[in-house]
C-alpha cells in the first residue's frame, strides 16, 4: 500500500532522508508546536512525534501529528 508521502518517495529513489522529533507540548498550546515546527521546516523530510515522552503527560501525539500537517510537515 502506498502513502504518497513526501518521505516515501525520497526513499523510494533511493536518497537520504532526514527526519526530527518533536515533543507535544504539556498543555494545548498550539503556538508551542509551531515554534518547534519551525526549528524543524526546511531542515527534514518527516517528523516523529513522541508519545507520553518522559512519563508525562502532554498533547496527543495525534492531534500534534493532524497540527502538523496544517502548518506543512509530514509527521
Amino acid at each position: 500500500m502506498k502513502a504518497g508521502s513526501r518521505l516515501e518517495k525520497i526513499l523510494e529513489k533511493g536518497l537520504f532522508a532526514v527526519t526530527g522529533e518533536l515533543g507535544p507540548p504539556k498543555g494545548n498550546n498550539i503556538e508551542v508546536i509551531k515554534k518547534k515546527a519551525d526549528l524543524l521546516r526546511g531542515y527534514v523530510d518527516a517528523v516523529n512525534v513522541t508519545d507520553n515522552q518522559t512519563a508525562i503527560v502532554r498533547m496527543s501525539s495525534i492531534a500534534t501529528s493532524s497540527h502538523l500537517v496544517g502548518i506543512g510537515l509530514e509527521p
